[in-house]
């Protein structure tokens, strides 16, 4: 029942049977007056020729006995129809019967001797019945049908009309079936050859030759192929970079420990375990980003938004990297005032780390990083700031664009780490909350800096 040419056919069906069959209603009462109009005109021209072909001396003879004539003046009239006719002749002075057919009944068909139409029940029978009477009023005659010989003359015509009616309706049924699958082949052809491809075959299916309904579907199909097509490509070249990146780092590990296991004395020993050690941070560091990725991908259907502060995230990310940043001879600068904002308090931590992390990585030595949090503006326009900027190396500004894409790498002039995927992060967090991120030149003048705007939380 789910096939669209199965329903295009019932609903057509019904929609012709009903139609049908109130025009059959119409017909099948306009028939049957028709043939009550046809019955008694029958009956008035019997009678009138009855009169003209009656004797002038009838009311002297004799009684007469039930007669049939082998060709009665009305069978033209009648063309066989009602083999049951009847018709009596009657005196009118003595009500003493003439002569009458070997159809007519005992009694008279018009009881009352009443001129005109009349339905009478004579017998148990109901008859429809027309008397008329000569200009002298000396001999009445009356003619008359059994009711049921219009009735089954009616369910005759039915029979014959339903039949036809029915016959022509298979007909075009049968049509519309022919018409119905010649013109949804083209969807046919687009659907074989969609369930004949290859698993990973993403070119556009056919619009030409598809019905005007099916094409809008066919083209949106095409342009979620697309872009299916666009993501795949990035997944591809995500997992050539990933693997890249993390082949690099773990072939490294594997030689500086092979270096540390034959190291000759403490200092080749101990350069070996600080090369070792930046080895390790590296490939944890693109571990890291490898599952933030996976966590914000994911969290679009599952995110429970709750009231968080900027300054309170911002504070416990800059403790996290404090160390590390010590260690490679940077400084963070920490200037936090409440900035409540309403999110997802593990995507905004991967939006500030991966934020701080590509500042402390790209900044050379002595590098000071700033993170600031604040709220601006009053009311329901207020609106939560962070900005991390750097005093590094920078980059140039015909890249900041491009940034935020997925897997770009701006070259500054110093050795690129990473994929691409700190700032893409960050992005995509971003417009997961409803805000807005931009960034431009850090601190006095110098390196890089990014601020990110979010709609801040109401107060309580």
């Amino acid at each position: 029942m789910r096939a669209l040419s199965t329903r295009l056919l019932i609903a057509l069906a019904f929609v012709l049977l009903a139609t049908w069959g109130g025009w059959f209603a119409l017909q099948y009462r306009q028939m049957s007056a028709h043939q009550v109009g046809d019955v008694d005109g029958m009956l008035r021209n019997v009678a009138e020729q009855l009169l003209q072909s009656l004797p002038t001396d009838i009311t002297t003879a004799g009684p007469q006995h039930r007669f049939e004539l082998a060709a009665p003046p009305w069978r033209a009239a009648v063309g066989g129809k009602f083999d049951t006719l009847a018709f009596q002749a009657w005196e009118l002075g003595t009500h003493r019967r003439l002569l009458s057919s070997r159809t007519a009944p005992n009694h008279a068909l018009a009881p009352g001797f009443v001129e005109g139409f009349t339905r009478p029940v004579v017998g148990g029978v109901p008859w429809r019945v027309y008397a008329a009477s000569d200009a002298q009023r000396r001999v009445q005659f009356q003619v008359g049908v059994p009711e049921s010989a219009i009735k089954m003359e009616l369910r005759r015509w039915f029979r014959a009309s339903l039949g036809a009616a029915l016959a022509l309706i298979a007909l075009f049924g049968a049509a519309v079936w022919l018409v119905i699958r010649w013109s949804l082949r083209p969807v046919r052809r687009v659907s074989e050859s969609l369930a004949a491809r290859p698993s990973l075959d993403l070119a556009p299916l056919p619009e030409i030759g598809l019905p005007t309904e099916f094409a809008p579907l066919v083209r949106a199909f095409n342009v979620s192929m697309t872009r299916l097509g666009q993501a795949l490509q990035h997944e591809r070249e995500f997992l050539g970079e990933a693997a890249h990146e993390l082949r690099t780092p773990l072939a490294a590990l594997l030689a500086q420990a092979q270096v540390l296991q034959h190291a000759g004395n403490r200092e080749e020993a101990r350069e070996a375990l600080a090369h070792l050690i930046a080895g390790i941070e590296r490939a944890s560091r693109l571990a890291q980003q490898l599952l933030d990725s996976a966590r914000v991908d994911a969290a679009g259907a599952s995110a429970r938004p709750q009231d968080v502060d900027l300054a309170l995230v911002a504070g416990m990310v800059a403790d996290e990297f404090a160390l590390l940043a010590q260690r490679v001879g940077r400084s963070i600068e920490v200037e936090t005032r409440h900035a409540p904002v309403r999110g997802d308090i593990d995507d905004l931590g991967i939006m500030v780390r991966n934020l701080l992390d590509n500042a402390l990585c790209h900044g050379g030595p002595g590098t000071r990083v700033r993170l600031e949090t604040r709220v601006e503006g009053d009311g329901d326009a207020r609106t939560a700031i962070l900005i991390v900027a750097d005093d590094g190396p920078g980059i140039p500004e015909d890249q900041r664009e491009r940034v935020f894409e997925r897997f770009y790498r701006a070259e500054n002039g110093h050795r690129t780490q990473g994929i691409g995927m700190g700032l893409s992060l960050v992005e995509r967090v971003v417009a997961s909350h409803g805000g807005r991120v931009t960034c431009g030149v850090g601190l006095d003048g110098r390196g890089f800096g990014v601020e990110i705007r979010l709609s801040a939380a109401p107060a309580h």
